[in-house]
């Protein structure tokens, strides 16, 4: 069984890389002698091929391979003395493992029980594509962190939240699902989300999912693996990607095999409602080794642990995520692939998730339930190719993302001359097309490049309306429509000046627009009527200088930029107009677009025959003109710039891989803080940017095992987040985090049958999570987002 699942991740990677080795088909190789997994690594990078590393673990090193040929040629080669031995079990995918000891005379013991499948001894052998080329992470000169989709298959909720305890420095605020907001090494620019766009890029595969709007909060079933990297992208993703990205990499449709997985899990929560979720997977070739579909399927449901005895509710904010995943892929030829990838996801909250700090950790009183809905929709189509010179990617997608919320304003209603319950509800149209364009140069020469283009078409129709319940008019309502379009070329080469010296340079050329129209009034009279533009272009690179001091030891040195465009404001200012810059307080009319410069050293570093990784960085950015989304006195957003801040910042990584033990450690120490506020905006210099903890660490053990003759595991995570502010203003800035998370696992491998059940919060810990959930309530409630009690969850999988 082991074995059958190795087989079929493979063959769903064989469908990612571009199948550039063929019959007849000349690479020039340049492998060095060492130990054989990372030679390994090496050669799947140049042949443009997947390859199975894991069963290499025990054999012999290689006296490597240097010269033009064939694949298979070269594997034999590199292959040659080790004790290892390859076959292809795909187009373009082959599995590497010892060869069979010749027959022994002797009686031998007893065949020993199975062990659960391991990740490979080389903590650093893994290959990731946010750089937009495939390529050996060990070998990547920034700050990149992969964190396999197997082990995301057993946790809990199965989201984006999952990821801050695996990967330094990601920040999630804990609003609910399908309404949090990422950040990276402390780059936040508001709690809230309004209509600035995104400080990071989240990606599903090629295609971005968003730009102004909160993570759609897809449900993480059937991952490859997720990457996240660090500071501004400009240079290669353009606007949206000021603080870092996230991609998430899906499995690929697999060629060859029949397959399918069921899972169903339940969660029971000590004073907190139940939930359960179940998730399948189905793999089905078409065409044998030509055409295949995958479709993932998956229902959830989430408790809610918050009461409100004014509305007679116990453990209210209980939430639904259903959705669907479809992949085809089309090997049209041998060295050209065409894959056409939908997908759909509903998440529906019946309640927000905060309490009232006077009443206690999971207590709170309000007027009416605060419901939201987040509904995703995208379609994209991926061609990749072999052109011999170069590979060509192109990439089209079309999304489309609705919300809808309320929350309580009943304490805000006085200020629209209201009285009485009353509610503010918003909603949300979203709609974006994408295309992309990459060339990629082969990597086994002194230079080695990339160009592309980029295109996009984004529009947000938005509305709000504040209503008292009951009979009656709305008292406020307000609507506007932004369009965005944005239009880049980019590239970047890398120059290897020696065998241990290199030079990247990259850059982005961009051209952005932003048009605005806005309509807002109060009861029957027109408070704010808008159409405004702006236009704006420029230049963002990067440059990179690293240092191979040997084959498991880098340093390097970066330079990079990322940006924003500019907007207006309307509607959101009570018969009051908004004033021109540098003539009374914010919001202004029009906001500017901000700038972010990140400058980083960093090292990476193999030992111990590459049994254990470590990456470490030392960074500071320099964050100019930051844009802001803010709330009003009268609880309406705007956006500010807030003035110009800095982070300074260490982050260290650690992954060992020995035998049947894993640990995994990662550390942030930050200061991110406004040193230059805007004089027109109330925050004082030294302010710390919102939401983000100066100080986070955690560290996972797993211990693989036998258990009744079965493969087994045991886990345990234990975390720190340290504490953070979120400054509104001069006068509301309150404190959050200050808390340990924890988590123990345990599973069991049965063949077509897996068991796993999780522990969660040990210690049941109550701590300050995030303390922002309505904007009515802001100077008038302490509110705090407590960490989930105590809960326990069961996981069964049956595969066919």
């Amino acid at each position: 069984m082991p074995q059958r699942m190795t087989l079929r991740a493979l063959a769903a990677l064989a469908a990612l890389a571009p199948a550039t080795a063929w019959a007849g088909v000349l690479i020039a190789f340049s492998v060095s002698a060492g130990p054989l997994q990372p030679a390994l690594v090496s050669f799947a990078v140049q042949a443009h091929i997947s390859l199975s590393v894991s069963g290499a673990a025990g054999c012999g090193p290689t006296r490597g391979v240097r010269g033009r040929y064939e694949v298979e040629e070269g594997l034999k080669r590199l292959l040659a003395g080790t004790g290892c031995g390859y076959r292809r079990v795909d187009a373009g995918a082959y599995l590497v493992d010892r060869l069979p000891p010749p027959p022994a005379p002797a009686r031998r013991d007893p065949t020993p029980a199975p062990a659960i499948p391991t990740a490979p001894a080389d903590a650093s052998a893994v290959i990731v594509t946010a750089t937009k080329r495939p390529v050996e992470i060990a070998l990547t000169p920034q700050s990149l962190t992969s964190v396999d989709g197997r082990d995301l298959e057993a946790a809990t909720g199965r989201d984006t939240s999952d990821l801050a305890s695996r990967v330094a420095g990601l920040t999630v605020t804990n609003m609910g699902p399908g309404q949090e907001k990422i950040f990276v090494r402390g780059l936040a620019d508001s709690p809230i989300t309004g209509q600035t766009q995104a400080v990071v890029g989240i990606y599903l595969d090629g295609s971005r999912l968003t730009y102004d709007a909160p993570d759609p909060g897809l449900r993480l079933t059937d991952m490859q693996r997720i990457e996240v990297l660090r500071g501004p992208q400009g240079a290669l993703y353009g606007a949206g990607s000021i603080g870092g990205v996230l991609k998430l990499v899906t499995r690929a449709p697999d060629l060859t095999n029949l397959s399918a997985e069921l899972t169903a899990s339940g969660t029971a929560t000590l004073t907190g409602g139940p939930g359960g979720a179940a998730d399948l997977v189905v793999n089905a070739p078409l065409l044998q080794d030509r055409l295949a579909v995958r479709l993932v399927a998956y229902s959830e449901t989430m408790g809610g642990v918050v009461d409100d005895p004014a509305l007679d509710l116990t453990n209210t904010g209980r939430g639904y995520r259903d959705g669907y995943r479809l992949a085809a892929l089309w090997q049209v030829t041998p060295g050209w692939t065409l894959r056409a990838d939908a997908i759909s996801q509903t998440v529906r909250v019946d309640d927000s998730q905060y309490a009232f700090e006077e009443l206690g950790d999971f207590e709170r009183t309000l007027n009416l339930r605060e419901s939201h809905a987040n509904e995703f929709e995208g379609y994209s189509f991926t061609l990749t190719g072999d052109l011999g010179w170069a590979d060509l990617k192109v990439t089209a997608s079309r999304q489309s993302h609705e919300l809808d919320g309320r929350v309580d304003a009943t304490l805000g209603v006085g200020a629209f001359g209201g009285s009485g319950t009353a509610g503010y509800d918003t909603t949300n149209h979203i709609s974006a097309t994408e295309y992309e364009g990459a060339l990629t140069s082969p990597d086994n020469g002194s230079l080695i490049w990339l160009v592309g283009g980029f295109m996009s078409d984004y529009t947000h129709d938005r509305t709000a309306a504040l209503t008292p319940l009951g009979p009656g008019a709305p008292l406020y309502q307000a609507s506007r429509s932004d369009h965005v379009d944005e239009y880049a070329i980019f590239g970047e080469a890398t120059w290897a000046i020696t065998p241990q010296f290199r030079v990247t340079v990259g850059g982005r050329f961009f051209r952005l627009g932003v048009d605005t129209q806005a309509l807002s009034n109060r009861g029957a009279f027109i408070t704010d009527s808008f159409e405004g533009e702006v236009r704006s272009q420029g230049f963002a690179p990067k440059v990179v200088v690293e240092y191979r001091l040997s084959d498991q030891t880098l340093i390097y040195a970066e330079g990079s930029e990322g940006y924003r465009a500019g907007g207006f404001n309307a509607g959101g200012r009570l018969l009051a107009a908004f004033p021109a810059p540098g003539v009374g307080p914010q919001p202004y009319r029009r906001f500017s677009g901000d700038e972010l410069v990140s400058y980083e050293i960093g090292a990476r570093l193999a030992l111990f025959d590459r049994a254990l990784a470590v990456r470490m960085a030392i960074f500071e950015v320099e964050w100019r003109g930051i844009q802001s989304d803010r709330i009003g006195a009268d609880g309406l957003p705007f956006t500010a710039n807030i003035g110009d801040g800095r982070n300074i910042g260490f982050e260290a990584e650690a992954a060992y891989r020995r035998g049947p033990w894993r640990v995994e450690a990662n550390l942030l120490i930050n200061d991110p803080e406004l040193v230059s506020p805007d004089p027109s905006y109330p925050l004082e210099a030294g302010s710390p940017l919102p939401g983000v903890a100066d100080f986070t660490a955690n560290v996972f053990v797993r211990r693989d095992l036998s258990a009744f003759g079965n493969p087994a595991f045991v886990s345990l995570a234990i975390g720190y987040v340290g504490s953070s502010e979120l400054p509104f203003n001069a006068n509301v800035s309150p404190a959050m985090g200050g808390y340990m998370t924890s988590e123990a696992a345990a599973g069991i491998d049965l063949g077509d049958w897996s068991l796993v059940g999780r522990l969660v919060n040990l210690a049941d810990q109550s701590g300050d999570t995030f303390n922002y959930g309505n904007p009515f309530l802001l100077g008038k409630e302490e509110v705090s987002t407590p960490q989930r009690p105590i809960s326990l969850t069961l996981q069964v999988s049956r595969r066919f």
